[in-house]
C-alpha cells in the first residue's frame, strides 16, 4: 500500500507521541502525572451545560448547519467582540464559526497557499502551523523568537525577498508556548508588515481571555486600523470556557478573507452542530460568564505564582507567565537536549513535561509546563521535580 508523502514525509504529531510515552511509563507502573497538555481540568461551567441540554432538545438543532455559522452565532460573537474590544464586525461576512481552532488553523493555509508558495511561522510555536503549511504544499519560513526580544518576531531580521516571497505568517498572542505577551505597538508594526508586503496576518488569539493583570488584557489585531483587510484573527471557545472537547470557535476577518476560508471549509465538512454553535453564543453574554472568568483567572494566578516559587527555588531560569497556561522553562545546564531532559524526567519521576524542540528548532534549550492539572498532582510533580534537580 503506497501512502501520499504529506503522510509518509510528516512526524507524528507532538502531543500523540507524548500520549504514548506517558502510556509506556505507566505500564511500567510509574504513577504518572502530565504537565504536559493545556487540557483544563476544571470542567465545563455548569451555566453552560444548562444551555446546552436546552439547545439539544430543540429540533431545529438537529438538521444540518449553516456552513458559515449560525445567524444568531454569528451575531452573538460579533456582539461579544464589539463589547470586549471595541470592533464592530459585520456578522454576515466577517465572523465565521469553526469546530475548534485547530481546524481554523489547519485549513486557513489552504485557502491562500499553492503548491511552492510560502509561509512565514514564528518559532518555537504551535506544532500545527508549519504542518498546515505544509500539507498545503508550502515552505515554511521559520521566524525565531528569542528570549532578548521576549519572544516576539524580530520583523526587521526577516530578509526582504523571503518577505515578499510569503503569502500568509502566523502569529500567537498570548503565545504557546512562550507564555509571552504583544502590545499595541507590535500589532501596529505586524499590520504594517503584513500590508507592505501583502501578507495575510494570522493572529491565533485562543488565550485571549487567561491572563493575570488588567495591564496584560490581551487586544485584539482587529483593533489596529487597516488589519481588517489583510488580517484574520482565530478564537476558541476551549479556553475561555473550558470547552476543549466540544470543539467549537471563530474566525473574525474581512469579506473576502472570510470568503475564501467559507469555500474551502464548506467543500470539507459541514459545520459546527448547531446546538454547540448557539450553546456558546449564549454562554459569552451569560450573566454568569464574568465571575465564572474571574474564578479562572484566580485559580490559574494561584497555581502560577506558586510553581513559579518552586521552579525559582530549583534553579530553573523562565519568565514569569503573563497570561496563557504555560510555563516556558530552561533546561537545567546539565542537559543540551530537551528531548533528553524530558524524557529522563519522566523515566525518574513520572513527571511528564513537553520537549521545547517539539514547537520548533528554537525551543531546542526549553520545556514546558502546563498548568492544567489539579492542584494536589501539581504539588505532587513539584515535590518530585525538587528530588530530580537535587540529584544531578
Amino acid at each position: 500500500m503506497i501512502f501520499s508523502k504529506r503522510v509518509t514525509d510528516t512526524p507524528p504529531y507532538l502531543f500523540h507521541l507524548i500520549d504514548e510515552k506517558k502510556k509506556e511509563a505507566q505500564e511500567k507502573g510509574l504513577d504518572v502525572i502530565s504537565l504536559a497538555i493545556g487540557d483544563p481540568d476544571k470542567p465545563t461551567p455548569g451555566f453552560v451545560l444548562d444551555i446546552m441540554e436546552e439547545e439539544m432538545r430543540d429540533p431545529k438543532n438537529h438538521c444540518y448547519p449553516s456552513y458559515k455559522g449560525e445567524p444568531d452565532f454569528c451575531e452573538g460573537v460579533a456582539r461579544w467582540f464589539f463589547s470586549r474590544f471595541g470592533v464592530e464586525l459585520d456578522p454576515s461576512s466577517e465572523v465565521m464559526a469553526v469546530i475548534g481552532a485547530k481546524d481554523a488553523i489547519s485549513h486557513i493555509p489552504f485557502a491562500f497557499l499553492d503548491p511552492g508558495d510560502s509561509a512565514l511561522v514564528t518559532d518555537p510555536g504551535y506544532p500545527v502551523y508549519q504542518i498546515a503549511v505544509g500539507f498545503a504544499g508550502g515552505e515554511v519560513i521559520r521566524v525565531p523568537l528569542l528570549e532578548e526580544n521576549g519572544f516576539l518576531p524580530d520583523l526587521a531580521s526577516i530578509p526582504r525577498s523571503k518577505a515578499k516571497k510569503a503569502k500568509i505568517m502566523f502569529i500567537n498572542y498570548p503565545n504557546n508556548p512562550t507564555a509571552a505577551v504583544a502590545d499595541k505597538t507590535f500589532f501596529e508594526n505586524i499590520v504594517a508588515f503584513g500590508r507592505e508586503n501583502d501578507i495575510v496576518i494570522l493572529s491565533d488569539n485562543a488565550y485571549s481571555e487567561v491572563y493575570f493583570e488588567e495591564q496584560d488584557r490581551p487586544m485584539s489585531i482587529m483593533e489596529i486600523p487597516g488589519a481588517r483587510e489583510t488580517c484574520m484573527e482565530i478564537h476558541s471557545f476551549s479556553k475561555t470556557f473550558n470547552m476543549t472537547g466540544w470543539r467549537i470557535g471563530f474566525v473574525v476577518g474581512g469579506k473576502k478573507l472570510i470568503q475564501a476560508l467559507l469555500t474551502l471549509k464548506s467543500n470539507f465538512d459541514s459545520g459546527v452542530f448547531m446546538a454547540i454553535q448557539r450553546t456558546a453564543a449564549r454562554a459569552l453574554h451569560h450573566p454568569h460568564a464574568p465571575g465564572f472568568c474571574q474564578e479562572r483567572t484566580a485559580l490559574f494566578k494561584r497555581r502560577r505564582d506558586k510553581i513559579a516559587a518552586s521552579l525559582e527555588a530549583m534553579g530553573f531560569r523562565f519568565m514569569l507567565p503573563r497570561a496563557g497556561y504555560y510555563f516556558w522553562v530552561r533546561i537545567p545546564p546539565q542537559f543540551n537536549s530537551s528531548v533528553v531532559f524530558c524524557a529522563e524526567l519522566l523515566e525518574k519521576t513520572g513527571v511528564v513535561v513537553t520537549p521545547g524542540v517539539g514547537y520548533g528548532p528554537s525551543g531546542e534549550h526549553y520545556f514546558r509546563i502546563s498548568m492544567t492539572a489539579p492542584d494536589e498532582r501539581i504539588d505532587a510533580a513539584l515535590q518530585r521535580m525538587e528530588a530530580f534537580m537535587r540529584g544531578l
